[in-house]
């Protein structure tokens, strides 16, 4: 249910910042996670009954909540941005193996965490998954007719550099940005876990990661109400504030948020009965499913921003999956007794 979710939450925010609602990303961001964020807090306190016990995470662990959150809204911004930029297919195959990979490094240079073989091959390959999907954009006859050799066979350096400056564009860095954000987040989270439970961590950092994207949502507004574009007037395309207004987008964007909070919903209950390990490698699963989804729906005809060359999307799709499967299958190939002197 987590990956699906995931998976779902990703495929939809390309269809409503893209082709249909054209909804901006900071406005669906902000007020999706933040009542995502209230549902959260609600089955918290329905769960306990105990509203005192809810708000010690808003009270005495306040810090670290704070900067969990500032964190997180960047991470979230970057993902819903890059996906109406580059798709949700490359999103998720460029920041699924560097998110991990980012992870084991923190927690190696700040929690003094030492790394096992598995972890090491798993960032190897996954390394490996991440470079291929940032070329799978560029087609075999960009490839082909490039000069990367002159007269005499030795290697063009000064074709090399435009070609791969050619891979990454900006969408491509907010996905590593967002990466980045969900990486150091996870860590402040982690402190948080060990004195809160998990529903109650999940259900206030979203709700105040929310309501920090609403700060700059409102920003947002005001400059497209203020100042609209000529390309505005040329398209006559209404602005954020004229879409927000139409009931039915308000609608779709209540139900677009019971998405993310099933997921993190199903994220907790997973921690609870499989364990971190397992939830989070079926978790990964969702950069296949998002790209079997999208490739089934352009069978069917629908529109969808999948990367340009499928072969090497398909090849770093597996090999990112399969980095992330095996730093995660760390805590079960390795006994405990072992990982204190790995």
């Amino acid at each position: 249910m987590y990956a699906l979710a995931l998976s779902l939450e990703s495929v939809i925010i390309e269809y409503l910042t893209i082709y249909f609602v054209k909804i901006s990303p900071i406005v669906l961001s902000s007020l999706s996670i933040t009542l995502s964020g209230i549902m959260l807090l609600t089955t918290a306190y329905v769960t306990i009954r105990n509203y005192k016990y809810l708000l010690k995470i808003f009270t005495k662990s306040w810090k670290y909540l704070l900067l969990a959150s500032l964190s997180l809204s960047l991470g979230i911004f970057g993902w819903y941005d890059s996906i109406n930029r580059i798709g949700a297919s490359k999103e998720a195959l460029i920041a699924g193996p560097i998110e991990i990979i980012l992870i084991i490094i923190l927690a190696r240079v700040f929690l003094k965490e030492r790394l096992n073989r598995f972890q090491i091959i798993g960032i190897c390959i996954g390394s490996m998954g991440f470079f291929l999907s940032l070329a799978s954009d560029i087609s075999f006859d960009i490839i082909n007719s490039t000069n990367l050799s002159n007269p005499i066979g030795e290697m063009n350096i000064n074709s090399i550099f435009p070609v791969i400056l050619s891979l990454i564009s900006f969408g491509d860095m907010e996905a590593i940005i967002s990466a980045v954000g969900f990486a150091v987040g996870v860590l402040f989270l982690g402190k948080l876990v060990t004195k809160h439970s998990s529903i109650h961590v999940a259900g206030a950092s979203m709700f105040v990661s929310g309501l920090i994207l609403a700060v700059f949502m409102v920003f947002a507004l005001l400059s497209d109400t203020m100042f609209v574009t000529l390309q505005q007037y040329l398209d006559d395309s209404p602005s954020q504030m004229e879409l927000l207004s139409v009931p039915r987008n308000m609608i779709i964007l209540f139900l677009f948020s019971l998405i993310p909070f099933i997921g993190s919903l199903s994220y907790v209950m997973g921690l609870r009965r499989i364990g971190a390990s397992l939830t989070a490698t079926i978790g990964s699963s969702n950069l296949i499913i998002i790209f079997i989804i999208q490739l089934i729906l352009k069978e069917l005809g629908y529109p969808s921003h999948l990367p340009e060359n499928l072969f090497l999307a398909t090849f770093g799709c597996i090999m990112g999956f399969l980095g992330i499967f095996i730093i995660h299958m760390s805590d079960l190939f390795i006994p405990k007794s072992r990982k204190n002197f790995s």
